[in-house]
């Protein structure tokens, strides 16, 4: 599969990914994600030894800012009878692959998860997750999957569907 870049002459841009505005280090207060040497990691270990220093700054990582905000990057639309049929297992299968991602990507998280008359819809601070989300459910489940990228927008909509 080709990534958006690829397919488009088109750099689109994550407005809360600004490095500016974080100086080296900083401490989100409410996840307690640590940027250091230009990236947000998940470390306790360096977490406590921030704490005790006094020079830290402190102000919220990217993805608590699009939680707050409600600014997803990524929505998985999940439809179909089957979707209720199997939604303990689904979700499930949601939550691991979150927890997975989120190792790799400490910014890859889940904002929301919503239930509606048509199945559910799971909204992701990331493309990626959303990307891989569907794509792991896809695989276990074996539905119709869609991908939707915007064309003016860092943004994906993802469609799954099972009868």
């Amino acid at each position: 599969m080709k990534r958006r870049d690829e397919l488009f002459d088109v750099k689109l841009h994550d407005p809360y990914m600004d490095k500016n505005i974080y100086k080296d280090p900083t401490i989100c207060p409410s996840c307690h994600l640590v940027y250091h040497n230009k990236r947000w990691h998940r470390n306790e270990k360096l977490h406590e030894e921030l704490v005790k220093s006094d020079k830290v700054d402190y102000k919220k990582c990217p993805a608590c800012r699009k939680a707050d905000d409600h600014y997803p990057l990524g929505v998985l639309r999940l439809t179909g009878d089957y979707v209720w049929k199997k939604k303990e297992e689904i979700l499930n299968l949601v939550r691991n692959t979150a927890e997975a991602e989120e190792k790799r990507n400490p910014l890859a998280r889940v904002m929301n998860i919503i239930e509606t008359d048509e199945g559910l819809i799971i909204e992701t601070t990331t493309e990626s997750l959303a990307r891989r989300l569907g794509r792991c459910i896809d695989k276990a489940h074996h539905g119709e999957l869609e991908y939707i990228f915007s064309d003016s927008q860092k943004f994906l909509r993802v469609e799954w569907s099972k009868s």
